[in-house]
């Protein structure tokens, strides 16, 4: 597994950098388009990528001094900021001059722009006082260690992830507060107190790329629910560090790992009665949405889909001999749950020991992920692909303290301030 953060090395020149840049870039199979880029002598922005041919080893790259040792700094930082986060921070060892480029404002200003590197899944565990934490990188298929120790020991529990940020709810006196950090950059921030004091039953974070901030939600009382007391919806906006009540839950308990943003709207499972609500970020307030769940649904959960649809997942089935798992696409027009995939049976029997085990489930746009608390191997399905693949768990947690772990899909991002 590969820490994120190693010593940093003396200067080098920038032919060495480059030597050691493209030398990376062969070992990656995800970068090797980049790279290929970088054979012949610079030709601009506009040059054609050839992605035909295997990458060369970087002892057959020959590199002439005049061109290289002169690349412009402000193409040098182009060419990085196509790099993976996690990339770029192994990069980071090479020089000085790699290791402050992160916190460049002009440089955090091409991440902005840069295109998303492909899907990230991270997991979490708070093991005594101490947190653990990895990102698995799909494109790059393998395990990165995610340094989480300067998170403030009394938060307790992850709650949502949202454009490279986390939010956490930590114990204060009777009533929880809330945590908002990068944990690429180690930025933390405690937000301010709600208005109306809470152990929060429900929460979830939208970071909006447009006006470059972030907003939570939460909704609920963890000791409140039956419904007697309904506590108000409060959004927090980071760009008025402040929250704005909003209205109360309209019928049912929600819980945070089964909501999903979706097309500006934040759609969220009920149980009690079993349905499905959505807030409305922008005018603040709740809608039950007329559509029936699927018969025989025993377990669920929303995922964000691509082109703003909304699926869910779920186990359906009375008897362990006849469930499955489905995956479900709202059709928003006829207000009905269209089946648009379904785990083979052979896989469910190994991703799920006995009916009684409990799974969760979480995921972006095409990419969902599946986990049991038994199980030491992660299930994902690539749905535009219709393709299963099994991963095994990080080595970072043992399993004797397997249980305690939750997964959230990731974006690694370096240019989103908690402020």
């Amino acid at each position: 597994m590969e820490p994120l953060v190693e010593e940093v090395q003396p200067d080098k020149s920038r032919k060495e950098c480059m030597e050691w840049l493209i030398s990376f870039g062969c070992d990656s199979p995800c970068q090797q388009k980049v790279f290929r880029r970088l054979k012949t002598k610079p030709r601009g922005l506009e040059e054609d990528v050839v992605a035909s041919s295997p990458c060369t080893s970087p002892k057959d790259v020959a590199l002439e001094e005049v061109v290289w040792g002169e690349l412009p700094e402000e193409l040098m930082d182009r060419i990085l900021a196509l790099l993976p986060p996690i990339c770029l921070f192994r990069l980071r060892t090479v020089c000085k001059r790699w290791n402050s480029v992160t916190s460049d404002r002009g440089f955090l200003n091409l991440l902005y722009y840069a295109p998303s590197h492909g899907p990230c899944f991270l997991l979490s565990q708070k093991y005594g006082e101490t947190w653990l934490g990895a990102v698995y990188s799909y494109p790059l298929g393998s395990w990165h260690s995610l340094p989480l120790a300067f998170i403030p020991r009394k938060a307790h529990s992850l709650l949502a992830t949202a454009g490279g940020l986390l939010c956490f709810t930590g114990l204060e006196g009777r009533h929880d507060e809330l945590f908002v950090c990068n944990p690429l950059t180690k930025q933390w921030k405690r937000l301010p107190d709600m208005h109306h004091k809470r152990l929060l039953g429900f929460a979830n974070m939208f970071v909006d790329k447009e006006n470059k901030c972030y907003k939570i939600v939460t909704a609920g009382d963890f000791y409140h629910t039956s419904g007697n007391r309904a506590l108000q919806t409060e959004v927090y906006d980071s760009r008025y560090n402040r929250w704005f009540v909003c209205d109360s839950i309209p019928v049912g308990t929600l819980h945070s790992l089964k909501s999903a943003f979706c097309s500006d709207k934040l759609y969220c499972l009920t149980f009690s009665p079993c349905g499905l609500v959505a807030f409305h970020l922008d005018q603040g307030f709740w809608e039950s949405i007329p559509v029936r769940m699927p018969r025989s649904l025993l377990d669920a959960f929303l995922v964000a889909g691509d082109r703003g649809c909304l699926l869910l997942i779920g186990r359906v089935g009375l008897y362990s001999v006849h469930q499955s798992m489905r995956i479900w696409e709202l059709d928003q027009a006829g207000m009905q749950w269209l089946e648009v995939g379904r785990m083979p049976h052979m896989m469910f029997k190994t991703l799920l020991k006995s009916s009684a085990e409990s799974f969760q489930c979480f995921g972006h746009g095409s990419f969902i992920c599946f986990s049991a608390q038994k199980q030491q191997k992660w299930l994902m399905y690539e749905l535009s692909k219709k393709a299963w693949h099994w991963f095994d768990v990080c080595s970072r947690f043992s399993s004797s303290t397997y249980k305690g772990i939750k997964g959230f899909f990731y974006e690694p991002r370096l240019d989103v301030s908690v402020n």
